[in-house]
């Protein structure tokens, strides 16, 4: 079952930067990059309860090959998907991850 999902602004920008960063590396590499976040996001979207919550009703999912999480709450009730961060994983999540 597909699920409504959101992605916010500042998560949009995130990739965005990863995106450009991993493009200035080798070209070609952006692109693989945007890929496995599309790849990942539609695995969300489709079985959020695949990933177990982490901290109150946040998720996080793994993505393959770059080492970038995607934090997100899932509303069960609604079936709503809300992504607030993708972060590489030596980003500081502790923070605040709402939107």
């Amino acid at each position: 079952m597909s699920h409504e999902l959101l992605v916010s602004s500042r998560a949009h920008a995130q990739v965005t930067a990863a995106f450009e960063w991993y493009e200035k590396r080798r070209p070609g590499l952006g692109v693989d990059f945007v890929r496995r976040i599309d790849a990942t996001l539609l695995l969300i979207q489709n079985s959020p309860q695949l990933f177990r919550l982490r901290r109150g009703r946040m998720r996080l999912a793994m993505t393959p090959r770059f080492p970038y999480a995607i934090y997100f709450i899932w509303d069960e009730v609604t079936g709503f998907i809300s992504v607030s961060r993708i972060l590489h994983y030596s980003q500081n999540a502790s923070g605040n991850l709402d939107f």
